[in-house]
C-alpha cells in the first residue's frame, strides 16, 4: 500500500505542473528535468494543468505556459496584472483601469486572452474560481486584486476547457498557484519609480510558515500603495487636439442651425478654455488623472494537516481590500440636453436653442472605489481501495463574499440646472457683463444646488461544494485506463444597486440605473478518461454537464430562466521518441450570460443618432434640419434580457514539443477558435439602420414617423473566429563564467474575423507579439536578466482615416544579488531606452495603454530578508 506521507504535501494535493515546454524561469526547467528529480520519490501520478486525472508524464495534451515567481522577479513586472498583460498570449492587450470609467471599472484590471474578451478567460486561484467583477455582472476577474507576494507561479492553459472547468473557459484558463510549505519568516519591500511624475509605488510583505511531517501553516500579508499619475504628467498641457464642446464657457446652438455661438470675451480667460474657431473648446486633459491613487491590503492563510495516513485536511482563507481614488474632468451636462427659450432674459441670442455646458465650478469628478473580498476554502482528501486500485477522493467547500462600493463626487442633477435656466437665474453667457471672476462666483453659487454624489454598490455571495474521485480503472503491461468522476453545486447571490437619481436618467457625469437583484444555482457533473496505449500513445476524453436555474427582479416582474450545456473535449498525444511529443485537442466551451446581461432593471439615456428612416426614406432631411442631425438625441431604454442563451465555442489545437538536446527545448502550437452566439449590447445606430420601413418592434415612432423611444439591450448574435501560432524556445548554456538561459515566447495571429471583417494586423489588433529573455547566474550570488517585449506593427487597411503603429520594443533589465544567507537585493530598470508609446488616434489620450506602457523609464528596487 502506498503511504500518503511519503509524498510532499504540495505534490499530494495535486501540484499543477506545466503541460508544455513553455516554462518561463531562470534557470530554465523542463518537464523532463522535473521527472528526473522525482525519481527518488515514489512513482506516483500527479495532476497536470488542464486535466483532473493524475499522471506520471507531466507533458499533457493541452498546451500550458508556466510563469514562476523567480522569472517574475527578474522580469521587472511588479503586479500580477502586469505579468499577464505582457504575455504574448494577451494578443491585443487588456483593459487597465483608468479615470473616466464608471461602476468601479476605473479601479480594475482585466486579462483578455486571444482577444476573445475578458469574460471568456477563466481565472482560478489554486484551481478554484475567483469572484467576478461587479460592473461586469460577475463575469471577468479583477487581476489588480491579486497580491504579488502570494504567487508561487502562474499557469496559463492556452486552450478552451469548459469540459474540465465549466463556464467561461473559452479562450483559456489562468491558474494562480499560491505559496505553500514555507518554513521561517520572510520580509520584503519593493519600490517602483516611473519616469513620469507620480506613479511611485511601495509594497511591503511578510510571509511566515511552519512545515513538519504532519502538515504546514503559511501566513502571508501584503500592503501596497501607488500614487496617481496625471494625464499632464504623461502628455503635457494642452497635448493633442481633444477640445470638448461641453465647456465652462457655454456654447449655444440655435434650433435649426449648425453654427455654435459663445461669449468670445470669456473664452480663453476661463481656465482650460480655447477659442478653436467654431466653438469655445475645453481641454479636459489638463485636470484628469490617467491612473488613480490606490492602497491595497491582503492576507492569505493556508493550513494543511494529515489527520491520518489516508485522510488529509486542506484549508485556505484570504482577505483582500483595495481603495482607489480617480479623477476625471468636471461634469458636462450631457445626459439631458439643456435648452433655453428665445425670450429668456439670460439668452443674448434671441432664439430658441440648446446649450453645451460643463460645471467646472463644482470641481473635478472624483471617484472613490472600495473593494473587499473574503474567501474561505476547506476540504478533505484521501484515498480508498477499490478492487486492486487505490482511488483518490476529495470533498471541498468554498465560500466567497465580494463587495464593491463606488462614490462619484461632483456629478450634476440636470433637472436642477434646467430649472435654474428656466427661472432666468443662471447666467451662462454673462448677459450681466460681470468680470470673469465675479461671473464664475455668481454661477458657482447657483450650480452648487445641482451638485450630486452618485453611488454604486455590488455584492456577491457564492457557495461551492464539489467532490471527485479519480483512479485507475484497468491496466496491464500495454494499456492503462484512468478516470475521474465529479460533481459540483454552486449558488450565487448577486446584487448591483445605484442611487435612485442616476437610475432616473437625470444625472450627468456618472453611470447607473441598471440595478440587478438576481441569483443563480448550478449543478455540474463531469468525467474524464485517459487511455495509455502501446507506442507511447495517449487518448483523452472529457465530458461535462452544467445545468443552471436563474431568477432575477427586472423591475417589472420576477423573471426566471433555465438552461444547460453538455460539452465534450477530445485529445491525443504521441511520443514517437523520448524527446518528441506530438499532440492535438478539440473541444467545445461555453460562457453563461452574466447577471446584469440577463436581469438588469430598466434604465435610460439619450444617445445621439441620425434617423435614416424619417430623414432619408420619408424625405424630411431638408425640411426638418433640427431633427435630422447626427447630434439628435433619442430616449433609449436599456435593460437585461432574461431570454439570453449561453455563448458557445469550439477550439482546436495541435502542436509539437521537442527536446532537441539536454539544453534546448522547442514548442510550436497552432490554435483555432470559433466563438458563436456571443452576447453583445445592440448599438442605437444599428437598430435605426435596420429599421428600413419604420416597423421595428425596438423603435416607437409618432404619427409623423419621428422616433419617440428606442429599446436596446443584449442579444446573442456576434461571432468571432481566430487562429494563430504560438512558438516557444528555451536554451540553457553552462559556461565557466556562469549559466546562461534564453527564452523566446512568440505569438502570431493568422486571422481575427468578426462580422465578416478580418482585423488581424489592423490598428488596435497587432498580429505579432513576443518576448525574449536572456538570463544569467553565477551559481552563487549574482543573477541578471535582460527582457525585451515586442509588439508588432499594426496598420490601417480597413479604417483608412487612422494611422500606422510601428514595431514597438521595450527593454527591461534586472540584477539580483544574494548578500548573505538571509538578505537578497534586486534592482532593475523597465523600459531602459524610454520608448514612447505608439500613437493611437482611436483613443483621446493618444495611445492604447492596454497594449503599451505610458509611464516611461521606470526604476524598481526590492529587498528580501529571511529568517
Amino acid at each position: 500500500m502506498f503511504d500518503i506521507k511519503k509524498l510532499s504535501l504540495g505534490v499530494r494535493k495535486g501540484l499543477l505542473i506545466a503541460g508544455s515546454a513553455s516554462l518561463l524561469t531562470m534557470p530554465q526547467v523542463s518537464a523532463q528535468t522535473i521527472e528526473d528529480n522525482e525519481e527518488t520519490e515514489p512513482t506516483e501520478r500527479i495532476q497536470v494543468t488542464g486535466s483532473r486525472i493524475k499522471r506520471v508524464d507531466l507533458e499533457a495534451v493541452s498546451p500550458v505556459t508556466v510563469i514562476t515567481a523567480e522569472s517574475i522577479e527578474l522580469s521587472g513586472d511588479t503586479t500580477v496584472a502586469d505579468v499577464l498583460r505582457n504575455s504574448s498570449i494577451n494578443t491585443f492587450g487588456s483593459f487597465r483601469g483608468q479615470s473616466g470609467y464608471g461602476s468601479g471599472a476605473s479601479a480594475s484590471s482585466e486579462v483578455n486572452l486571444r482577444g476573445l474578451g475578458a469574460g471568456a478567460t477563466l481565472v482560478l486561484m489554486d484551481g478554484r474560481r475567483l469572484p467576478g467583477l461587479g460592473y461586469d455582472g460577475g463575469s471577468s476577474s479583477d487581476m489588480s486584486m491579486i497580491p504579488m507576494s502570494i504567487v508561487e507561479r502562474i499557469e496559463i492553459l492556452r486552450d478552451g476547457a469548459s469540459a474540465i472547468y465549466g463556464s467561461d473557459a473559452v479562450a483559456g484558463v489562468i491558474n494562480i498557484i499560491t505559496k505553500s510549505e514555507f518554513d521561517g519568516v520572510e520580509l520584503g519591500y519593493t519600490f517602483e519609480d516611473p519616469g513620469v511624475d507620480g506613479g511611485n509605488s511601495n509594497q511591503f510583505n511578510m510571509a511566515a510558515g511552519v512545515t513538519n511531517d504532519k502538515g504546514s501553516i503559511v501566513f502571508i500579508a501584503e500592503h501596497a500603495n501607488t500614487q496617481e499619475v496625471t494625464d499632464v504628467a504623461v502628455n503635457g498641457e494642452y497635448a493633442g487636439t481633444s477640445y470638448s464642446t461641453f465647456s465652462p464657457v457655454a456654447n449655444f446652438l440655435a434650433s435649426g442651425s449648425s453654427t455654435l455661438q459663445f461669449n468670445e470675451e470669456l473664452c480663453g480667460e476661463v481656465d482650460d478654455t480655447v477659442n478653436v474657431g467654431d466653438r469655445c473648446g475645453y481641454y479636459y486633459g489638463n485636470s484628469t488623472w490617467l491612473y488613480g491613487a490606490s492602497e491595497k491590503n491582503s492576507l492569505l492563510t493556508k493550513i494543511e494537516y494529515d489527520i491520518s495516513d489516508n485522510l488529509h485536511f486542506v484549508s485556505r482563507f484570504s482577505a483582500l481590500q483595495t481603495s482607489t481614488d480617480t479623477r476625471y474632468a468636471a461634469t458636462p451636462v450631457s445626459t439631458s440636453t439643456l435648452t433655453i427659450d428665445a425670450d429668456n432674459a439670460m439668452n443674448p441670442y434671441d432664439e430658441d436653442g440648446s446649450i453645451y455646458f460643463r460645471t467646472t465650478s463644482l470641481g473635478t469628478r472624483d471617484t472613490t472605489t472600495e473593494k473587499t473580498t473574503f474567501e474561505a476554502v476547506a476540504g478533505l482528501e484521501g484515498y480508498v481501495e477499490l478492487g486492486s486500485s487505490e482511488w483518490d477522493w476529495q470533498v471541498y467547500y468554498q465560500r466567497t463574499n465580494a463587495k464593491e462600493e463606488v462614490f462619484n463626487y461632483n456629478l450634476v442633477n440636470d433637472t436642477v440646472v434646467q430649472d435654474l435656466i428656466d427661472s432666468e437665474e443662471l447666467d451662462l453667457f454673462n448677459v450681466q457683463g460681470l468680470s470673469v471672476e465675479d461671473w464664475e462666483t455668481y454661477n458657482a453659487e447657483l450650480l452648487a444646488t445641482a451638485d450630486h454624489t452618485g453611488t454604486y454598490q455590488s455584492t456577491q455571495q457564492r457557495d461551492i461544494i464539489d467532490a471527485s474521485i479519480s483512479g485507475e480503472i484497468y491496466s496491464n503491461e500495454h494499456i492503462s485506463i484512468s478516470a475521474v468522476f465529479g460533481a459540483e453545486y454552486s449558488y450565487l447571490d448577486f446584487e448591483q444597486i445605484s442611487d435612485p437619481e442616476s437610475g432616473l436618467g437625470i444625472i450627468s457625469g456618472g453611470s447607473g440605473g441598471d440595478d440587478v437583484y438576481a441569483s443563480r444555482e448550478r449543478q455540474s457533473y463531469y468525467t474524464e478518461l485517459a487511455v495509455t496505449l502501446p507506442y507511447e500513445v495517449e487518448l483523452s476524453a472529457a465530458l461535462r454537464y452544467d445545468g443552471y436555474e436563474l431568477e432575477g427582479d427586472t423591475g417589472e416582474d420576477i423573471s426566471t430562466a433555465e438552461f444547460s450545456d453538455t460539452v465534450p473535449k477530445l485529445g491525443v498525444s504521441w511520443r514517437p521518441t523520448e524527446d518528441l511529443l506530438l499532440r492535438a485537442s478539440w473541444g467545445e466551451a461555453f460562457r453563461t450570460p452574466t447577471m446584469s446581461e440577463m436581469f438588469a432593471t430598466i434604465s435610460y439615456g439619450f444617445p445621439s443618432a441620425y434617423d435614416t428612416y424619417y430623414c432619408d426614406t420619408l424625405g424630411y432631411a431638408e425640411s426638418d434640419t433640427s431633427y435630422c442631425s447626427t447630434t439628435q438625441q433619442h430616449l433609449t431604454y436599456y435593460g437585461g434580457n432574461p431570454d439570453l442563451e449561453p455563448e458557445n465555442s469550439e477550439s482546436l489545437t495541435f502542436g509539437v514539443v521537442y527536446d532537441a538536446t539536454d539544453n534546448l527545448s522547442l514548442e510550436l502550437s497552432y490554435y483555432q477558435y470559433d466563438y458563436e452566439n456571443k452576447i453583445e449590447s445592440i448599438d442605437v445606430d444599428d437598430l435605426i439602420a435596420v429599421d428600413t420601413d419604420g416597423t421595428s418592434s425596438n423603435i416607437e415612432r409618432n404619427s409623423s414617423g419621428q422616433i419617440v423611444s428606442i429599446t436596446s439591450g443584449y442579444i446573442n448574435y456576434a461571432q468571432v473566429t481566430t487562429s494563430g501560432l504560438d512558438f516557444t524556445a528555451n536554451y540553457n548554456l553552462p559556461t565557466s563564467i556562469g549559466d546562461f538561459g534564453v527564452n523566446l515566447e512568440y505569438s502570431h495571429v493568422f486571422s481575427y474575423e468578426e462580422e465578416g471583417i478580418d482585423y488581424a494586423g489592423e490598428l488596435f489588433f497587432p498580429d505579432n507579439r513576443g518576448n525574449i529573455t536572456l538570463d544569467w547566474n553565477d551559481g552563487d550570488k549574482w543573477t541578471a536578466s535582460w527582457r525585451t517585449l515586442f509588439i508588432g506593427s499594426h496598420g490601417d487597411e480597413y479604417y483608412t482615416y487612422y494611422e500606422f503603429a510601428d514595431n514597438y520594443f521595450k527593454h527591461n533589465v534586472t540584477v539580483s544579488y544574494q548578500v548573505n544567507d538571509n538578505v537578497k537585493v534586486t534592482a532593475g530598470v523597465n523600459n531602459l531606452t524610454d520608448e514612447l508609446v505608439e500613437f493611437d488616434p482611436g483613443e483621446w489620450r493618444g495611445y492604447d495603454d492596454g497594449l503599451y506602457d505610458p509611464l516611461g523609464r521606470t526604476l524598481n528596487f526590492k529587498v528580501q530578508a529571511s529568517f
